[in-house]
């Protein structure tokens, strides 16, 4: 027993000494809510002595239960707040079942009242969608009195303005959306509908028809310009009304083009600038071109009125009803116009002259051609003027050229080139100056070419055949190459210039010819070429009549003369060569001749057999040829 107290105080020892150690152990000051507590334990009493410690537990405890009463006091006034709260909300749950009931009670009497409220409603919404479907029906099928009224006409008044069309398209809108009803089944309303747009409709295009017929017949369309092109487009539908405007503008074009025509040919322009085209009727090429240029001018502006007319019309072929209005358009000045050409053309103005006006009336030909597009009676005038016209040229050429060859036989003294071979020429240059006018102009050129130089020619010809040859070479010559010079300056003409040149070929080569022979028989050599070329029968040539070293020794000396002046042997036709190419060919072929025989001279001299001195010969073919500038 002794034993056990012993142990038990050892342990309370133990528990005691581990609290103290703990307590002392601990850091105190780095604990914030001991600290607190702490702070809070001091504010308990003022003094520490040794009476307030022994009271502190007591202290501790009497604040301890103040506090559970304060605690008790809050929550009591709260349990009362809880209390009145609960009997608030049993009130209010005991008025909800109340008016819960109420509610009940009025439904199940009103709702046969909301029900009939709803099929009213439901009626109501209905018959106002049909009102707005039979406002809309109404206002896109059929024609307000004011509508009807703008499409009708009234007396004094004539003018259509864009209200009119804007009502005709709402008819033809109207056509258009029957024919959906029609589709849809709704027969009844769209035949009805129909037929009554059908009779306004006619009415309006009737006063449209004649409100354009008396628009088109105004040479100035001005501002009504706009109001045709829609009149046409709406009267398109009917294609006889449309033919007959089209009939009409037509025709008041065409009177106003003949007028304003005659107007720029007798009058002129505005204060008479520029002045009036008859008054240049003695020059035929300004007085043709004139016309015509005033033509090329009218006649793009026709067209571009026409397309503005056509322009909104898309149920007619627009490029041929345009062909056409512009082709009865130009027809009027045709009679005018052909008439003054004409007579132009067989005034007999010159072959120069008719060339440039063929070759004027093909350029505006062409280019007006390509305005109008189709054939038209203007187009059919400004080619038959032009074959006039070529005609007239051809005749005048024909005739210039026989005149002029008339005189050909003259003037052959010096043989150059005739008078008339010079005057010819001249002729062909200046109708050629103008034959790039137009590329059509270049199939000309053969023919011109045909009837001036083939009748000089065979007049050349026929004339040197009566002169010496000599001459007769020499003249051909000359006419020849003057005539090749000037086709030279012109394309296409190949052919014909290798023809030239080998006529003068052939002449050279006979003038060459008989050069050679003169330049041999001159220098005494003729008779002995046949013998050197032979190579002889071994008789020594010294001994040959002809070939005796005195000859040679001749032959040698006058070849000294003329090597000293080439030009001393020359046949006096030769000299008269214009081409001094030509005298040359003609005087180097002579000396090949001549260094070919001297050559053979040389070789024989040379060779002992021939018994000659070969110091007779004092220069070698070499020098000669360097002498003769070969």
């Amino acid at each position: 027993m002794p034993e056990d107290t012993t142990s038990d105080d050892s342990k309370a020892d133990s528990v005691l000494s581990r609290k103290l150690k703990k307590i002392l152990d601990s850091k105190l000051e780095s604990d914030k809510d001991t600290v607190d507590a702490l702070k809070e334990l001091s504010t308990f009493f003022q003094d520490n002595n040794l009476k307030t410690r022994r009271n502190l537990r007591g202290e501790i405890e009497r604040r301890n239960l103040q506090i559970n009463h304060d605690f008790l006091s809050a929550f009591q006034t709260v349990k009362e707040s809880l209390d009145s709260l609960h009997s608030n909300v049993v009130g209010m749950s005991e008025s909800c079942q109340t008016m819960q009931a109420r509610l009940s009670a009025s439904k199940s009497v009103t709702h046969q009242l909301m029900r009939q409220t709803t099929e009213v409603q439901s009626a109501t919404r209905s018959l106002q969608m049909q009102q707005e479907v039979a406002m809309k029906f109404r206002d896109r099928l059929s024609l307000s009195q004011g509508e009807l009224e703008v499409l009708q006409a009234k007396p004094g008044q004539h003018r259509i303005d864009q209200e009119f069309f804007t009502v005709l398209e709402k008819v033809g809108r109207i056509h258009r959306d029957c024919r959906v009803l029609l589709a849809a089944g709704h027969q009844t309303a769209a035949l009805g509908t129909m037929d009554r747009m059908a009779e306004v409709q006619e009415a309006a295009l009737d006063r449209l028809y004649r409100w354009a017929q008396s628009a088109v017949r105004n040479t100035e369309i001005g501002d009504n310009g706009p109001q045709l092109a829609k009149a046409l487009h709406h009267l398109q539908e009917r294609e006889l009304l449309f033919q007959y405007v089209v009939e009409e503008y037509t025709s008041s074009r065409r009177a106003a083009m003949v007028r304003s025509f005659i107007e720029a040919l007798t009058v002129g322009g505005p204060g008479g600038t520029p002045r009036p085209i008859e008054m240049h009727a003695h020059e035929p090429t300004r007085y043709v071109g004139d016309m015509l240029a005033w033509l090329h001018q009218a006649c793009p502006g026709e067209a571009e009125n026409i397309s503005q007319l056509l322009r909104l019309c898309d149920q007619v072929e627009k490029e041929k009803v345009e062909a056409k209005i512009l082709s009865g358009t130009t027809e009027g000045v045709c009679r005018p116009l052909k008439t003054r050409v004409e007579q132009i053309l067989v005034s007999e103005p010159g072959a120069v002259v008719l060339y440039r006006l063929t070759n004027l009336i093909r350029f505006y030909e062409n280019t007006i051609n390509g305005v109008l597009k189709v054939p038209s009676g203007l187009s059919t005038t400004l080619t038959e003027l032009q074959q006039l016209s070529y005609s007239q040229f051809m005749s005048m050429l024909q005739s210039s050229v026989t005149s002029h060859l008339a005189r050909v036989e003259g003037g052959v003294g010096d043989l150059a080139p005739a008078p008339a071979t010079t005057s010819l020429l001249g002729l062909l240059r200046d109708v050629l100056a103008g034959h790039s006018v137009v590329d059509a102009s270049q199939d000309d050129l053969p023919v011109i070419l045909s009837c001036v130089a083939d009748p000089l020619t065979h007049q050349l010809h026929q004339t040197a055949a009566s002169l010496p040859s000599q001459d007769g070479a020499v003249f051909m010559i000359n006419n020849l190459h003057q005539l090749r010079t000037t086709l030279s300056l012109y394309q296409t003409t190949e052919a014909r210039l290798k023809e030239l040149s080998t006529q003068i070929d052939t002449s050279l080569a006979s003038l060459s010819k008989d050069q050679a022979t003169h330049l041999l028989s001159s220098l005494s050599l003729l008779p002995m070429t046949p013998l050197l070329s032979s190579g002889g029968d071994g008789t020594p040539l010294s001994t040959v009549p002809g070939c005796h070293p005195q000859a040679v020794l001749s032959c040698a000396s006058r070849l000294d003369s003329l090597l000293s002046a080439p030009d001393i042997l020359l046949l006096p036709a030769t000299r008269l060569l214009l081409s001094s190419q030509h005298r040359r060919q003609v005087t180097q072929h002579a000396f090949k001749e001549l260094l070919s025989v001297y050559s053979s001279l040389h070789t024989a001299v040379s060779d002992p057999t021939n018994g000659y001195d070969p110091s007779l010969l004092s220069k070698t073919p070499d020098q000669v040829s360097q002498l003769l500038q070969l």
